[in-house]
């Protein structure tokens, strides 16, 4: 009674561990393993059991009986390639298990000689007819079958001629058994602990019948303790169990390798950095190659040395706020040895990495398709001739340094510049020296006016020029005036001496008008008032007399708005 309380309380633990691995390993293998353990369990618990009267005794025999051939059955099956897959047929494993089940209690219930061999030819058919199913391109193990099937019958038919008591139980379970040490070690086909052990413990176990029954009948006089006959099952079950664990560091070994093989190989730059110093743990090959580094610098650096510094405090701050999720950041700016900056876009996520806490990172560089973006996004917002803001980014600029101008209290100028008699320069150098003319314009306005100021075309020889920060009206007139005197300097252009000259109109915030569209038309009206004039002139919105009405303004004006 205490050895077979000592052997449940053992399974029972070492079930348990089975539970725990399934828990993160939810296989069709595993949870036969599982199921043939409780049958197991359930054996020796039936052993506890003392029941009154030969009826119940008989019961409680077949049971445990039963109980012992379907946790071998469940073993089998859990082996089997077919049956290891999602949605196994049911109905097999009935047909299976429901004649060995029976097998048990017609032996211990003493049936006919005459029901015995039907009944055992039942359950051999129902074992081969599986195992041919289940390996039937394996020689080896269908050789084996057979082999243990014709000596599970030929020991059968001793049991009945010799009238033993539960004729045929222990031929069949030992057919079980060894069939199982047989498809355990080719499952698995590895010289390892775990499968050894195994495969060792289920030959054991299959040999402890027949060599208990011949002991009984040859040596009746040796005692040998229960103890050692049920050591094959703790030798299985610990088998299985690092033949699990086994799986495990093959499957980590196997992941481990592919991250290698990927992470070496791969044709975008990789590394891993320390999360707190963000120092480099691990870079790639491409990583080498493409920021001219070597591992050794690589690794003697952190994240901070390839990125400006003023990109620094972000990449901080987009890291802290990160924590624990996955981080898709760019286009930041890194820095190769030689000096020149790429554009990259960086795919991070947290690991753990030799015992640290840190991150893995895919550095994808986007230095092309950035500069496209800035390419196409310049072309968008300023004239292609000139290089000099647009009407649309001139809008922009318009609002925010009128904004800006209300909020801090200053005064501002819109000063519209159109080129006197343009047309004749066109008409006698060509457009070629016309369009080098609009070229030296822009260049003389950005020399000649502030870093600050916006200078845009806003279109054939019209420019305009935005001043913030005035103090007075004064300041707008000085300014025009400088650029009234660079016009009247000829230029050189291919040998041909061009003499420019200009007409400036200015309208004054907040003196002529608050609206950016509003002050624009005013300081059009009072360019085209000069230009009447005579040109080479300046004028303010302010002294203009009534309102000009002009066609081509008014079409300009509806552009803008």
């Amino acid at each position: 009674m205490q050895s077979t309380l000592l052997d449940i309380l053992i399974l029972g633990l070492l079930v348990l561990v089975f539970g725990s691995i399934y828990r993160t390993r939810k296989t069709l293998r595993l949870r036969y393993w599982i199921a043939g353990w409780l049958f197991i369990l359930a054996h020796f618990a039936l052993l506890l059991l003392n029941p009154a009267g030969k009826l119940w005794l008989n019961v409680t025999g077949g049971l445990g009986i039963a109980a012992l051939l379907l946790g071998g059955l469940c073993f089998l099956v859990a082996s089997s390639p077919a049956f290891t897959k999602p949605g196994p047929a049911l109905r097999a494993q009935v047909l299976l298990a429901a004649p060995v089940a029976l097998f048990g209690f017609v032996a211990v219930f003493g049936f006919s000689n005459a029901l015995m061999p039907a009944f055992l030819a039942l359950v051999e058919y129902a074992v081969l007819s599986f195992v041919f199913r289940c390996w039937r391109q394996n020689r080896l193990i269908l050789v084996a079958s057979a082999i243990c099937a014709v000596m599970a019958a030929v020991w059968a038919a001793h049991d009945m001629v010799t009238h033993q008591d539960i004729p045929g139980v222990y031929p069949v379970l030992t057919q079980i058994y060894l069939m199982n040490a047989v498809v355990y070690w080719y499952g698995f086909r590895r010289r390892s602990i775990g499968a050894v052990t195994t495969s060792a413990g289920l030959v054991a176990w299959g040999l402890v019948f027949p060599i208990a029954v011949s002991m009984a009948a040859w040596l009746p006089n040796i005692h040998v303790s229960g103890e050692l006959w049920n050591l094959p099952k703790y030798f299985v079950e610990f088998g299985m169990i690092l033949t699990l664990l086994e799986d495990d560091v093959i499957e980590t070994a196997r992941q481990r390798e592919e991250y290698r093989v990927l992470f070496d190989g791969n044709p975008h730059p990789m590394w891993i950095f320390d999360s707190e110093t963000l120092r480099f743990l691990k870079v790639n090959k491409a990583a080498v190659t493409q920021y001219g580094f070597s591992q050794a610098e690589f690794l003697a650096k952190t994240l901070r040395e390839i990125r400006p510094p003023d990109e620094v405090p972000r990449l901080e701050e987009h890291l802290r706020a990160a924590g624990d999720n996955k981080l898709f950041t760019g286009p930041w700016t890194h820095i190769r040895k030689d000096g020149s900056a790429i554009k990259v876009e960086v795919d991070s996520h947290k690991i753990q990495f030799e015992g640290r806490c840190a991150r893995f990172s895919l550095v994808q560089d986007v230095t092309e398709r950035h500069q496209l973006y800035e390419r196409l996004l310049f072309q968008a917002h300023h004239d292609i001739l000139t290089g000099l803001p647009n009407r649309l980014l001139l809008k922009d600029r318009m609002e925010q340094m009128l904004a800006g101008s209300e909020r801090h209290g200053d005064r501002a100028a819109i000063l519209c510049i159109d080129l006197d008699h343009f047309k004749q320069v066109n008409d006698t150098y060509g457009h070629h020296v016309g369009d080098i003319c609009l070229q030296e314009v822009a260049a003389l306005l950005r020399d000649k006016l502030r870093v600050t100021d916006t200078i845009a075309r806003s279109g054939g020889e019209e420019f305009i020029v935005l001043l913030g920060q005035l103090k007075n009206r004064g300041d707008a007139a000085g300014v025009a005036q400088v650029l009234i005197d660079a016009f009247r300097q000829p230029l050189l252009i291919e040998g041909h001496m061009v003499n420019l000259t200009a007409s400036i109109g200015i309208a004054l915030f907040p003196t002529d008008g608050t609206a950016a569209y509003e002050l624009w038309r005013l300081a059009d009206s009072a360019m085209y008032r000069a230009k009447h004039a005579g040109g080479n002139q300046y004028g303010f919105a302010g002294d203009e007399n009534g309102v000009l009405q002009l066609d081509e303004m008014e079409l300009q004006m509806g552009e803008f708005s």
